[in-house]
């Protein structure tokens, strides 16, 4: 689905949940809440400090991270502030509608600050992961959620729903592994499903015991690789049983150039400060973005806490944008990378950063 953008300047807020697997020896870390990766998008012609009379979308957020195909699930929706006289309209829609049912739209009553409502999923023979978005006037939200097969099976793998890369380049997307109680063994992961002019790589291969974890999947596309979405499949097995999950790699053409200028800074809402970055491209157009946060202050890939994006398009205008992560609030030491199209920030320690 595309994003819906104002032609205003935009502030852009996104959640995406650190893994609980990463466990660090810095006792002050934690980790973010459970639920699904989430993100909202509204106009910065509003006042920080002194809202608009018309609410926007805050959160979406799902109960849970991922359900089983055929048990049911719950939206949170949450709006800047409560609704006004007559309530309102809240348009939803769904990535994959056969896999997760939700309704067309939800109305939000006068004075309610945040609705919750049941969603219904069918089964799956792979894990699926859904996205669903919401629209109320020019602010969006979304998230989403992994449906997962129904299965003797003792763990599941799962991965982001799509991954675009630029011909001629490269991109990356966090797989995790999560296992039941009582099992405890190694699982080997195996990625397929790519065209001849791509090349993917899993870092590492195996997930220790007792088998719950988190592995890089690198995606290399040749200059010459055709433009167009190709599934991929992620296996993970031990043994006789295996679980998959499937993923859509996005090949896209052209130079991405953006000329982009980021300023790394902590945005402030809601009485608390978030790990943020402003971002300008002189060179207007719509590039794929990607955002990773990171424990401690140098931007340690083995310290991974967090991450967005994964190459999703996003058109830059004439307006200067906003990003930040939520799920790590007034956490001061740690640090991310930012990228749009052929650029990434410098690394960005929220140690030092500025005020947005």
């Amino acid at each position: 689905m595309r994003l819906f953008f104002p032609s205003q300047s935009q502030r852009i807020g996104f959640t995406a949940i650190a893994t609980s697997l990463l466990v660090s020896s810095c006792s002050s870390q934690t980790s973010a809440p459970k639920g699904s990766s989430s993100f909202g998008i509204s106009s910065s012609a509003q006042s920080q400090s002194a809202p608009s009379a018309e609410p926007n979308l805050s959160a979406l957020t799902f109960s849970e991270a991922s359900v089983t195909g055929g048990d049911a699930s719950e939206i949170d929706l949450s709006p800047s502030h409560p609704a006004p006289s007559g309530g309102l309209n809240i348009m939803l829609s769904s990535s994959e509608p056969d896999v997760l049912e939700i309704p067309s739209s939800v109305q939000l009553a006068e004075g309610e600050s945040s609705l919750s409502f049941p969603v219904s999923t069918h089964s799956v023979s792979a894990s699926v992961s859904v996205a669903v978005r919401a629209q109320l006037g020019s602010s969006v939200a979304g998230a989403s959620l992994s449906v997962l097969p129904s299965s003797s099976a003792s763990f599941n793998v799962s991965l982001p729903a799509s991954i675009t890369v630029q011909q001629g380049k490269a991109g990356s997307a966090t797989v995790t592994t999560k296992v039941n109680s009582g099992f405890d063994e190694a699982l080997n992961l195996k990625a397929s499903g790519e065209p001849a002019g791509v090349t993917l790589g899993l870092s590492p291969k195996t997930i220790p015991a007792p088998g719950s974890g988190t592995s890089k999947l690198s995606v290399r596309v040749a200059i010459r690789e055709q433009t167009g979405s190709y599934p991929l499949t992620i296996t993970a097995s031990e043994g006789s049983s295996s679980a998959s999950a499937k993923s859509t790699l996005r090949v896209i053409s052209g130079t991405t150039d953006p000329d982009a200028t980021f300023k790394g800074c902590w945005y402030k809402q809601g009485g608390h400060s978030y790990q943020a970055v402003n971002v300008s491209a002189a060179n207007q157009g719509t590039y794929p973005f990607n955002a990773v946060l990171y424990y401690g202050s140098s931007c340690n890939p083995d310290d991974y806490a967090d991450q967005f994006g994964y190459g999703e398009l996003i058109n830059f205008g004439a307006s200067e944008y906003t990003f930040w992560f939520t799920a790590f609030a007034d956490q001061t030491e740690m640090s991310a990378l930012w990228y749009v199209g052929d650029q990434s920030s410098q690394c960005v320690s929220y140690l030092t950063a500025p005020d947005c």
